[in-house]
Protein backbone atom coordinates (compact mmCIF):
# COMPACT_ATOMS: atom_id res chain seq x y z
CA UNK A 1 0.00 0.00 0.00
CA UNK A 2 1.32 3.46 -0.87
CA UNK A 3 0.71 6.58 1.20
CA UNK A 4 1.50 10.00 -0.17
CA UNK A 5 3.45 10.77 -3.35
CA UNK A 6 6.48 8.52 -2.80
CA UNK A 7 5.85 6.92 0.54
CA UNK A 8 5.20 3.17 0.68
CA UNK A 9 3.69 2.12 4.00
CA UNK A 10 6.80 0.25 5.19
CA UNK A 11 9.00 3.30 4.50
CA UNK A 12 6.54 5.53 6.34
CA UNK A 13 6.50 3.25 9.38
CA UNK A 14 10.31 3.09 9.52
CA UNK A 15 10.58 6.88 9.27
CA UNK A 16 8.08 7.34 12.08
CA UNK A 17 10.00 4.85 14.22
CA UNK A 18 13.25 6.76 13.62
CA UNK A 19 11.50 10.00 14.60
CA UNK A 20 10.33 8.41 17.84
CA UNK A 21 13.74 9.20 19.36
CA UNK A 22 13.66 12.67 21.00
CA UNK A 23 17.29 13.49 20.15
CA UNK A 24 16.55 12.98 16.45
CA UNK A 25 13.60 15.34 16.66
CA UNK A 26 15.89 17.95 18.25
CA UNK A 27 18.32 17.49 15.36
CA UNK A 28 15.55 17.97 12.79
CA UNK A 29 14.30 21.06 14.60
CA UNK A 30 17.82 22.53 14.53
CA UNK A 31 18.20 21.71 10.83
CA UNK A 32 14.87 23.39 10.11
CA UNK A 33 16.79 26.65 10.59
CA UNK A 34 19.17 25.72 7.77
CA UNK A 35 22.10 23.59 6.76
CA UNK A 36 24.68 22.99 9.52
CA UNK A 37 27.95 21.18 10.01
CA UNK A 38 28.17 18.17 12.26
CA UNK A 39 30.40 20.14 14.62
CA UNK A 40 27.94 23.02 14.86
CA UNK A 41 25.06 20.63 15.53
CA UNK A 42 27.04 18.78 18.18
CA UNK A 43 27.89 22.02 19.96
CA UNK A 44 24.44 23.54 19.61
CA UNK A 45 22.64 20.46 20.94
CA UNK A 46 25.23 19.59 23.58
CA UNK A 47 25.67 16.12 22.10
CA UNK A 48 28.96 14.27 21.77
CA UNK A 49 30.18 13.80 18.21
CA UNK A 50 29.88 10.00 18.29
CA UNK A 51 26.30 10.22 19.58
CA UNK A 52 25.42 12.76 16.89
CA UNK A 53 26.99 10.51 14.23
CA UNK A 54 24.81 7.61 15.33
CA UNK A 55 21.63 9.69 15.06
CA UNK A 56 22.68 11.29 11.77
CA UNK A 57 23.32 7.86 10.26
CA UNK A 58 19.77 6.80 11.16
CA UNK A 59 18.29 10.01 9.75
CA UNK A 60 20.33 9.69 6.54
CA UNK A 61 19.51 6.00 6.03
CA UNK A 62 15.81 6.83 6.21
CA UNK A 63 16.12 9.77 3.86
CA UNK A 64 15.15 12.40 6.42
CA UNK A 65 18.38 14.39 6.07
CA UNK A 66 20.82 14.93 3.24
CA UNK A 67 24.57 15.29 3.52
CA UNK A 68 27.26 17.03 1.51
CA UNK A 69 30.97 17.52 1.96
CA UNK A 70 32.63 20.91 1.87
CA UNK A 71 33.88 21.41 -1.70
CA UNK A 72 37.39 22.42 -0.58
CA UNK A 73 37.79 20.52 2.67
CA UNK A 74 36.27 17.03 2.85
CA UNK A 75 36.69 16.98 6.64
CA UNK A 76 33.60 19.18 6.95
CA UNK A 77 30.20 17.53 6.56
CA UNK A 78 27.05 19.61 6.12
CA UNK A 79 23.57 18.35 6.89
CA UNK A 80 20.19 19.63 5.81
CA UNK A 81 16.62 18.42 5.93
CA UNK A 82 15.26 16.40 3.03
CA UNK A 83 12.15 18.48 2.39
CA UNK A 84 10.73 16.06 -0.16
CA UNK A 85 10.79 13.12 2.28
CA UNK A 86 9.39 15.22 5.11
CA UNK A 87 6.56 16.51 2.89
CA UNK A 88 5.74 12.94 1.84
CA UNK A 89 5.64 11.88 5.49
CA UNK A 90 3.50 14.90 6.32
CA UNK A 91 1.12 13.96 3.50
CA UNK A 92 0.69 10.50 5.02
CA UNK A 93 -0.10 11.93 8.45
CA UNK A 94 -2.48 14.48 6.92
CA UNK A 95 -4.24 11.68 5.04
CA UNK A 96 -4.60 9.66 8.24
CA UNK A 97 -6.03 12.68 10.06
CA UNK A 98 -8.51 13.32 7.23
CA UNK A 99 -9.63 9.69 7.33
CA UNK A 100 -10.09 9.89 11.10
CA UNK A 101 -12.12 13.09 10.75
CA UNK A 102 -14.27 11.54 8.02
CA UNK A 103 -14.91 8.46 10.17
CA UNK A 104 -15.91 10.65 13.11
CA UNK A 105 -18.29 12.67 10.91
CA UNK A 106 -19.85 9.49 9.54
CA UNK A 107 -20.27 7.88 12.94
CA UNK A 108 -21.31 11.11 14.68
CA UNK A 109 -18.49 10.80 17.25
CA UNK A 110 -15.86 13.50 17.67
CA UNK A 111 -12.74 13.53 19.74
CA UNK A 112 -10.61 16.47 20.75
Amino acid sequence: MTHGPDMPEDVCMRCLAVLGEPQRLRILRALAEGEQTAGALSERLGVRQNTLSHHMRQLREHGLVEVRRHPHDERFTFYRLNGRRLRALSAVLTDWAARADAECETSGRWSS
